[in-house]
């Protein structure tokens, strides 16, 4: 049997300079999100309308809030 080889370190660490991503979840891994009730579709409009609202008041304005 052949001598097994020593895996050979670049200048990040990575063996032969690849990069694992096996620690990563896949798109198949993550669930289905679940339907928005009538509440929280309610709330993200009405957080829509106050984000509008907020961008036309800097544009007036020319401040931001931080």
């Amino acid at each position: 049997m052949p001598k097994k080889k020593e895996p050979k370190q670049s200048k990040n660490g990575n063996e032969y300079g690849l990069r694992d991503f096996s620690h990563l979840p896949r798109f198949r891994d993550l669930t289905k999100p679940k339907k928005l009730t009538l509440q929280q579709k309610a709330e993200q409009k009405a957080f829509r309308e106050f984000m509008d609202a907020l961008e036309q008041e800097q544009k007036k304005y020319g401040t931001t809030i931080t």
